[in-house]
């Protein structure tokens, strides 16, 4: 999903006209965006975002998981790739019974994280994660090796 932010300026005449002309009809956009999925909330800043912040729950093992995790652009991903995996990990709580992660793009990851997971995906991410259980977070360590990263406890 591309985002564009059109501004317009405009300045005050120093009289009112005579007569005013009704305001122009808005232009169709010759291109329209991809619809994002009903079951996604997508909040989006008006600068290029180089990360995601994905809040959600879902159902693993009869126990209920809370996640607020972030990944950021790392080495030469691109923004459509960071909305690409974004929008696949919101869609992961919804596969395992939850409903689909909350997205907010943002322009990084904050700061303080309970650890961070640098290069996965083929080293163009770095993960960060918040809001975990003492033991969902002592098995981070290992599910970030799995896919490629070097884990940093923060």
């Amino acid at each position: 999903m591309a985002t564009a932010v059109v501004l317009a300026a405009c300045s005050a005449p120093s009289e009112p006209p005579a007569t005013a002309a009704p305001p122009a009809a808005p232009e169709t956009p010759a291109e329209v965006a991809e619809p994002v999925p009903e079951t996604a909330v997508v909040h989006a800043p008006a600068t290029v975002p180089r990360a995601c912040m994905i809040a959600g729950e879902f159902h693993l093992l009869g126990q209920v998981i809370r996640s607020r995790d972030c990944m950021q652009l790392a080495g030469g991903s691109t923004e459509a790739e960071l909305q690409r995996a974004c929008e696949g990990l919101a869609q992961v709580s919804a596969q395992m019974g939850g409903k689909a992660g909350e997205i907010t793009y943002m322009q990084g990851c904050p700061s303080p994280s309970q650890g961070s997971c640098r290069g996965i995906f083929g080293k163009s991410f770095d993960g960060y994660y918040y809001e975990r259980s003492a033991d969902d977070l002592a098995d981070l360590p290992a599910s970030c090796a799995q896919g490629g990263g070097t884990w940093v406890a923060d």
